[in-house]
């Protein structure tokens, strides 16, 4: 595979696209939570849930706030919202019963495809003019972005979001 160097213009452009399809992305999330009366947090939380189950993993309140950089008041609220709005439920621990384990419930998928049929529709619709090889790129270029993303620690120093210097803001 060739590679681009550091100096091409095709790389300030890509991480521009890349900057701008995370902004609209969390808009369109936003106002369509928003239109369905889901808080972002609480659409977050539910991703989380639903990621978490499929993998076989339990969630504590604590793990849920801990993933989603809560304080332990706002991850009672959103678990108290999830509970209240009947898309999640508490349970006692399988393994340990004083722990309480978080789950998501079918009216949580149910409402979650209710929310982004529409928009996942009309992406898909979009993206099929591309020829298989572009989309594999495209994949390709989309994990190696987000491997970099999540291999950031939010604590590293070197890195600032606000940094004049940063391709983000090019």
């Amino acid at each position: 595979m060739a590679r681009a160097s550091k100096e091409s213009t095709e790389l300030p452009a890509l991480v521009q696209a890349l900057r701008r399809y995370a902004e609209a992305a969390d808009r369109t999330t936003e106002a369509a939570g928003h239109h369905h009366g889901v808080h972002r947090t609480d659409l977050r939380a539910l991703t989380i849930l639903m990621q978490r189950q499929a993998a076989g993993l339990e969630t504590t309140p604590t793990d849920l706030g801990r993933l989603l950089n809560l304080t332990s008041a706002s991850t009672t609220a959103l678990v108290d919202r999830l509970v209240a709005n009947g898309h999640a439920r508490r349970s006692p621990s399988t393994t340990d019963r004083r722990r309480v384990n978080i789950s998501h419930t079918d009216s949580a998928t149910n409402d979650g495809r209710a929310i982004f049929r529409p928009l996942a529709q009309r992406l898909t619709d979009r993206l099929a003019e591309f020829s298989p090889e572009q989309m594999q790129t495209a994949v390709d270029v989309l994990q190696a972005a987000t491997e970099t993303l999540d291999s950031i620690d939010a604590s590293d120093s070197s890195v600032s979001r606000d940094s004049p210097d940063s391709p983000a803001t090019t």
